[in-house]
């Protein structure tokens, strides 16, 4: 009786166990389970991920049973395929990893950086030789402008003159000038050739000069003798004087030197053709005149054949009866020799002069 009591424990027994290892879908063979250490589990941070993101996502729930799940149940925290992650700068909390926007450091300006240029337009100054040359073109306005407004003009003239045959003649003349229409009356004062008188009024007594010899002028006939009238093209008139009758004023030189700004401006001529010297003291004149010189090249003028230059004396003295106008002309050859000298002295402007003033019936007649 005992023997089979014991054989019923021993088959309760084992058919107890088959039952066990069938559940649990192992063999006698299975490999024994890990104990589980402490912290095995915990998530660790990925990325750039914080620590208070791991804490704050759900801790996974333990299984209710000891038994091990063939498949592993899907969590909340995985990102689902295809998720984009944010770009950087972009904070999204529900990203995956959860993101945040690292803060923008302030840039501090480095000593080694290069200085930016200033963008700012600085108010233009004119550059020294284009203010001297405003300056210039204002001289040389301002004399054209006084000429201009000329009708009648009168003048002591001291000239002194290199003439065609290469001769210096000096002498002091009353000088009197028109200008519509164009006539002149000069009478010599000084003692070379004093008592000379000449006339031109070529659109009321044609193209001709009507003369009166002075004191020395001929070997043959007296001072007084009026001789018979002469073009201005005769070559006896044109070997005696260095410059035509028909250029008697300034529009000739007052044109040239405009032209001559208008060059340098265009950049044709040198910028040294005109050179402003400003006022200068001269002992012919009680003030400073604003002194211009003009240089010539080789050809530019007829009468300098080597060049030259010719210097120009403004006189701008507010109210003075010759404001505007060249009191003053020296010239001088390319050796620096002196081929011209003009001097205008006692200058009345308006004048006043008419008719009668240019009649050639005038010679002899105070």
């Amino acid at each position: 009786m005992m023997i089979r009591t014991l054989a019923f424990c021993s088959l309760v027994a084992l058919l107890a166990g088959c039952t066990r290892y069938h559940s649990r879908a192992q063999g006698p063979f299975a490999k024994s389970e890990s104990p589980t250490l402490p912290g095995a589990n915990v998530p660790k941070p990925l990325g750039n991920q914080p620590s208070l993101g791991i804490a704050a996502a759900d801790t996974p729930r333990a299984a209710a049973t000891d038994e091990r799940q063939l498949v592993p149940p899907r969590t909340d925290n995985l990102a689902p395929v295809g998720a984009s992650t944010p770009s950087e700068g972009d904070a999204d909390a529900s990203a995956f990893p959860p993101f945040r926007k690292r803060p923008d450091p302030k840039s501090m300006p480095s000593p080694f950086a290069p200085k930016q240029p200033n963008t700012e337009i600085a108010p233009s100054t004119p550059t020294p030789a284009a203010k001297s040359l405003a300056e210039l073109k204002a001289v040389v306005t301002t004399a054209n402008t006084a000429w201009k407004a000329v009708d009648t003009f009168e003048a002591t003239v001291t000239r002194r003159e290199i003439n065609p045959q290469g001769a210096q003649t000096s002498e002091l003349v009353l000088f009197q000038f028109r200008r519509e229409p164009m006539s002149v009356f000069t009478r010599t004062i000084g003692e070379n050739g004093k008592g000379r008188e000449m006339l031109y009024n070529p659109k009321k007594h044609d193209d001709k000069l009507y003369l009166m010899l002075g004191q020395g002028d001929h070997k043959l006939f007296k001072a007084g003798f009026i001789v018979p009238p002469v073009s201005p093209d005769d070559p006896r008139v044109k070997e005696k004087a260095r410059n035509s009758i028909r250029d008697a004023g300034f529009e000739k030189a007052l044109t040239r030197l405009a032209d001559t700004v208008t060059k340098i401006e265009a950049g044709k001529v040198p910028a040294d053709a005109l050179v402003l010297h400003g006022p200068v003291k001269r002992d012919e004149y009680p003030y400073p005149l604003t002194a211009v010189t003009q240089q010539f090249r080789a050809g530019d003028d007829p009468l300098f054949p080597k060049g030259g230059n010719r210097t120009y004396f403004f006189d701008l003295k507010e109210k003075s009866p010759s404001y505007g106008l060249p009191v003053l002309i020296v010239a001088a050859d390319s050796m620096g020799k002196e081929a011209e000298y003009y001097l205008l002295e006692k200058v009345k402007l308006p004048a006043n002069l008419t008719d009668a003033d240019f009649n050639p019936d005038r010679l002899g007649k105070k």
